[in-house]
């Protein structure tokens, strides 16, 4: 099977909106940082899988890339939050 017929839009964003959820509602109960930190982290990761698969499917390779960029940049900026900050 090919790439683009099994990692499609809908399929990214529902598996990382249920990991969100999750992730959002352990943080709300528990009331800690931690969880906050992995559900930011976890935006940065759907944003980097978006980028990837506009980019590998090939709808649109230039946004796929600016897309993946910013993501990274968005990425490293949360973590030295999380880690410096």
């Amino acid at each position: 099977m090919k790439y683009a017929q099994i990692f499609i839009d809908n399929r990214i964003r529902n598996a990382t909106l249920i990991v969100l959820l999750i992730c959002m509602s352990i943080a709300w109960l528990s009331d800690s940082n931690y969880w906050y930190n992995i559900a930011v982290l976890m935006v940065s990761v759907s944003f980097i899988l978006h980028g990837v698969n506009d980019y590998i499917v090939g709808k649109n390779k230039a946004r796929g890339t600016v897309i993946i960029l910013l993501s990274v940049l968005f990425t490293l900026y949360n973590l030295l939050r999380l880690f410096f900050l």
